[in-house]
């Protein structure tokens, strides 16, 4: 347990990553409502995306079927900003200001190089958000892949052709992809959940490179790819300016 004084959570929002601690899920509903019966804590907040909010179901659960009188209060924290009925979700506009220095990376790394192509994977398991709005404040980016878009990758009007194509006339290209897009097209697929629930999915960025590489071998064209998957280091920054404005402690 960790009590939250206000000397110590003062200046949270200059540190990265979170004092509390993190995991992928997998705790047991029971031990937790157990812990909060014997701590006397009649209301729990419980702050986190898919799977964090899944787990505070099954305590709330849980504590029903005890006929214990538990609030379980959740709260939408996601930097996929994948969450319905709100504008934007805290975390994301840090998640999409750091991901332009990835893009950018890249486009200066294409162009530095005889057919250079930057290929950035960013996260976002089920919405495009963090690549286009990425894409938007930093406009380097010449193909934005995203899950809510299906795309083709052979034929004469596919990504790839076009790719191709566009390198032959301007000599490099920037590619953006989130990392749910075009799971339809890998054929090893993951299989199973994490700990949290959540689909385990294929890595469209080590599959692109892959295709893209092949793809310019056959047409015997030069190819110079810098691959780059920012995703950790995104995670670990901290906050912008916006989120920074929410309510917090007083100066001491």
């Amino acid at each position: 347990m960790l009590d939250l004084r206000p000397e110590l959570v003062s200046n949270i929002d200059e540190d990265g990553g979170t004092i509390l601690g993190t995991s992928r899920g997998g705790q047991d509903a029971q031990e937790v409502v157990d812990c909060l019966e014997r701590m006397n804590i009649s209301t729990l907040f419980v702050i986190g995306g898919d799977g964090t909010l899944r787990g505070a179901l099954q305590i709330a659960a849980v504590a029903a079927e005890r006929g214990m009188r538990l609030a379980v209060v959740g709260i939408p924290k996601t930097i996929d900003n994948d969450i319905p009925y709100i504008d934007q979700s805290f975390g994301f506009q840090t998640a999409f200001a750091e991901a332009t220095k990835s893009i950018r990376s890249a486009h200066v790394e294409a162009k530095a190089s005889p057919n250079g192509v930057g290929l950035v994977k960013l996260m976002g398991r089920h919405s495009g958000f963090i690549a286009c709005y990425a894409s938007l404040a930093e406009p380097d980016a010449n193909y934005v892949l995203i899950p809510e878009v299906p795309f083709s990758l052979d034929g004469p009007n596919g990504f790839l052709e076009h790719l191709l194509d566009r390198v032959r006339m301007c000599g490099h290209a920037v590619i953006v992809a989130a990392e749910g897009a075009g799971q339809d097209l890998i054929a090893e697929q993951s299989t199973g959940v994490d700990a949290s629930g959540n689909r385990k999915l294929s890595d469209v960025g080590l599959f692109l490179r892959s295709r893209i590489t092949d793809h310019f071998a056959a047409a015997e064209v030069e190819l110079n790819l810098k691959y780059i998957d920012p995703s950790y280091a995104i995670r670990s920054v901290e906050a912008t300016g916006q989120p920074r404005t929410f309510p917090r402690s007083p100066p001491e």
